[in-house]
């Protein structure tokens, strides 16, 4: 793997991990590129890939294989080494974990339907716009409980962003990273039983009544 890819990838687990410590991605390979996919506690699953660098790469990817994310970051290493200490690195792969139901059923690779575009700019106002309510209606050491806290979060995280994705999957591909760049072209896609969030940094992808997002994840 090139510099370029560790830094991307490590920055990808680590915001996993970040928002949950258990997370776990399901490792894929097709051709001479690998796809991690990870479900956060959005009910959404998200996925990026990462391009090999040589003929004798990897050295063990599984595919299909989940890995815990953490563990894999660690592999990975300090990121912040000179660009030469990575030269012929081989794609090394921990153990395999038992990984959560969402990555059991992973989306089609085909028969997407592209429905819009727009740019990271202007989705991400979005989000901010989505969290300063939820934290209105329900304020920090208010008197709504739990139960009702989930029913304004489900509400507001299953409204229909731009192209028709939900602001599950806008708020995930922020949260990850994905929409840092504010000039980024985003497409939004449909195929039976799924919607999807294109981003040139990865992907989100919602079935069709994702329901168990979590309160952690809100913030």
């Amino acid at each position: 793997m090139r510099h370029a890819e560790v830094v991307f990838l490590a920055s990808y687990l680590n915001n996993l991990t970040e928002w949950d410590a258990r997370a776990s991605v399901r490792i894929t390979q097709r051709d001479r590129v690998v796809g991690f996919f990870g479900a956060p506690p959005t009910g959404c699953i998200t996925f990026v890939a990462v391009p090999l660098s040589s003929a004798g790469e990897p050295e063990e990817v599984v595919h299909g294989r989940t890995v815990s994310a953490g563990r894999m970051r660690d592999i990975l290493g300090d990121v912040s080494l000179p660009p030469r200490g990575f030269a012929g690195r081989k794609l090394r792969v921990p153990d395999p974990v038992t990984g959560p139901l969402e990555l059991l059923t992973l989306p089609p690779l085909s028969g997407w339907e592209g429905v819009g575009s727009t740019t990271a700019g202007d989705l991400n106002p979005l989000v901010e716009q989505a969290l300063a309510e939820f934290r209105r209606r329900v304020p920090e050491g208010g008197d709504v409980d739990a139960a009702a806290a989930q029913r304004v979060a489900e509400e507001i995280w299953s409204r229909p962003a731009p192209g028709g994705v939900p602001m599950r999957a806008v708020h995930t591909a922020r949260r990850l990273g994905f929409l840092t760049n504010a000039e980024a072209q985003v497409g939004a896609a449909t195929t039976a039983g799924w919607t999807r969030l294109a981003t040139p940094s990865g992907q989100v992808f919602t079935p069709d009544g994702a329901s168990n997002l979590t309160l952690g994840s809100l913030v």
